[in-house]
C-alpha cells in the first residue's frame, strides 16, 4: 500500500500566482485557522492549526502531494525544550508511538479524509501524532504518524522540514504527502480536514532527578514579542495529484492590551 497522510499541520497564502485550472477540472478551495494558547506576547505556547480542502463542484478533491505551511516571522524556537529525543522512522512504523520516547512528541491531532467508495465517503483518521524526527541538514524536522484503521487500514509517516523563510513569515514546514491507496489497485483517498497541534498542551515529558523519573511538562515556542499591526499571519499552499493548487490563510489576532 502507497502511503498517505494527513497531517499536521495548516493552510494558507504564499507569494506568486496559483496554477491555471485546466477545462472541466475540478477547482479546489482551502480554508485555515491558527491560535496560541496561551496567545501572549513572549509566552510559551501551544500552535493550534487546522484546514478544510473542498472543491467547487462539490466532489472530494484530488489526492494532495505536498502542503507549505508559513509561520510568522519572530517566533523563538531557541527557548523551547519540545522534542528533547529523537523518533526513528522504522521503530515508529513497527512498533506505533510506543517505539519512540515520550520526549519525541511534539503534538497531536485527529484528519478527514474521503474514500471513493461505499455508504458515506468521510471518514475520520483519529490518530495524528507530530514527533520529532532525525535530521541530516541540521533543520528541524517534524515527523507526522498517522493510524488508520477503516476503511483504510494503515500506519503511515512522513515528514516536514522547517526551513527559513521571508517577509512576514519567518520559517516555513515543508512537507511532502504520500499516496494512500483507498483498496489494492483503487483510487487514492483525498484529505479533506486535519486539526492538529504543536506544542506541550497534554504533553508529559520525564527526566532523571535524584535517581527518580519525574513528570514534567515541556516548554513551547515562544510566541513574539511584537504583534504585527493584523496579527500574526500563517500561510499555506497546497498542491495535488493532478497538478493544481490552492492557498488559504489566516492570522491570530493581537493579544489583548499588547503594546
Amino acid at each position: 500500500m502507497r502511503a498517505t497522510a494527513p497531517v499536521a499541520l495548516m493552510a494558507a497564502l504564499l507569494l506568486g500566482d496559483l496554477l491555471p485550472a485546466s477545462a472541466g477540472a475540478t477547482v479546489e478551495v482551502a480554508s485555515l485557522h491558527a491560535s496560541f494558547s496561551p496567545n501572549r506576547l513572549g509566552a510559551a505556547t501551544t500552535i493550534s492549526f487546522g484546514f478544510h480542502v473542498s472543491t467547487t463542484e462539490g466532489v472530494a478533491p484530488p489526492p494532495m502531494t505536498s502542503l507549505v505551511l508559513r509561520m510568522p516571522a519572530g517566533m523563538n524556537y531557541t527557548t523551547t525544550t519540545l522534542g528533547l529525543a529523537v523518533c526513528q522512522p522504522a521503530l515508529l512504523l513497527e512498533k506505533g508511538l510506543k517505539g519512540c520516547p515520550p520526549d519525541s512528541r511534539l503534538g497531536y491531532g485527529t484528519a478527514f479524509v474521503e474514500v471513493p467508495f461505499g455508504n458515506g465517503a468521510g471518514h475520520e483518521i483519529p490518530e495524528l501524532q507530530a514527533l520529532m524526527g532525525p535530521s541530516s541538514t541540521g533543520n528541524l524536522v517534524v515527523l507526522f504518524y498517522a493510524n488508520g484503521l477503516f476503511p483504510v487500514s494503515a500506519q503511515l509517516t512522513f515528514q516536514g522540514e522547517v526551513l527559513p523563510d521571508r517577509g512576514a513569515y519567518g520559517t516555513q514546514l515543508a512537507t511532502n504527502v504520500p499516496l494512500v491507496t483507498s483498496v489494492p489497485g483503487g483510487p487514492d483517498v483525498s484529505i479533506v480536514n486535519v486539526q492538529t497541534t504543536i506544542g506541550p498542551e497534554h504533553l508529559t515529558y520525564y527526566r532523571h532527578r535524584h535517581g527518580r523519573l519525574v513528570a514534567f511538562r515541556p516548554e513551547g515556542v515562544a510566541v513574539p514579542e511584537r504583534c504585527p499591526r493584523h496579527g500574526f499571519p500563517f500561510a499555506a499552499r497546497f498542491t495535488f495529484l493532478d497538478g493544481s493548487s490552492t492557498t488559504a490563510a489566516t492570522t491570530v489576532p493581537c493579544p489583548p492590551h499588547h503594546r
